[in-house]
């Protein structure tokens, strides 16, 4: 008898119509910079500084993806789900980091590893294609190429210009101030050096020409600083991402974005 009880239940679960299952509409992308422990932030000056989020901050929001059964899609399934390949599920969030700062292999691997999520790393070329330095947390190091192989299991490492993440003399960005060809040579030197498929704007600034630079360069989508979700209608190379700072990120506001009530 509890044989037959099992064979039933196995037709059942196969017979459960596609269209019950839910999917998401929207997906919160976040963005994180550089993490620290408090006590670090609090002795070291980092207080003032927006863009240094907590370690207990951070974990704090793990938790709360962890526990209510969030999946972290990679860029890749990103990319798939724009170009309607792929569902993923209701409750989905990306999550990425600008930069390629060394905590977020010290304090976000981790956590994420432990938590079986994906996260991705938008790398500054020329900082990653230095030898790797010893954390400090009174100052900034970054992942070296040659140690992101370590962090494989967690983190893609993608592109935030080689060295163009900068400003001009005339306080403008140089991702879109300038040449062609100097754009052009940076965001191919880049993607030479990580296999780089996908490109986060400095300082979230760019124009017409700098996504056309993108795309000939073989980039596949392209991330903003602007809030808001990515759907199957959003332009891949204007995707918003909510950033998380210390200032304008408290745990309810954090909910309410990656349950997707941030309207």
């Amino acid at each position: 008898m509890k044989r037959f009880k099992v064979i039933f239940l196995v037709i059942a679960i196969i017979m459960i119509p596609i269209g019950s299952l839910a999917f998401t509409e929207r997906i919160p992308v976040l963005t994180y910079h550089h993490i620290l422990p408090e006590e670090y932030i609090d002795g070291y000056n980092w207080s003032n500084n927006g863009a240094v989020l907590s370690l207990e901050v951070f974990k704090e929001q793990m938790d709360f993806l962890y526990y209510n059964g969030f999946y972290t899609a990679t860029l890749n399934e990103l990319e798939a789900f724009l170009g309607g390949k792929i569902e993923l599920p209701e409750k989905t969030v990306v999550i990425t980091f600008d930069d390629g700062y060394l905590s977020n292999a010290i304090y976000a691997y981790p956590i994420m590893r432990q938590y079986n999520f994906r996260g991705t790393i938008f790398t500054i070329g020329s900082e990653a294609n230095k030898e790797q330095l010893t954390f400090e947390p009174s100052t900034l190091q970054f992942i070296s190429t040659n140690e992101m192989h370590k962090y494989a299991d967690v983190f893609d490492f993608e592109c935030h210009t080689y060295d163009l993440h900068r400003i001009n003399k005339d306080q403008k960005p140089m991702l879109i101030s300038s040449e062609g060809k100097v754009i052009i040579d940076d965001l191919t030197k880049n993607k030479s050096l990580i296999n780089a498929n996908y490109f986060a704007y400095p300082y979230g600034a760019y124009n017409l020409k700098t996504i056309g630079y993108l795309r000939e360069a073989g980039y596949k989508m392209a991330f903003t600083t602007k809030d808001g979700y990515v759907t199957k209608v959003s332009n891949p190379y204007r995707l918003p991402r909510f950033s998380v700072t210390p200032n304008n990120m408290p745990i309810e506001k954090f909910m309410n974005i990656v349950l997707g009530n941030n309207l």
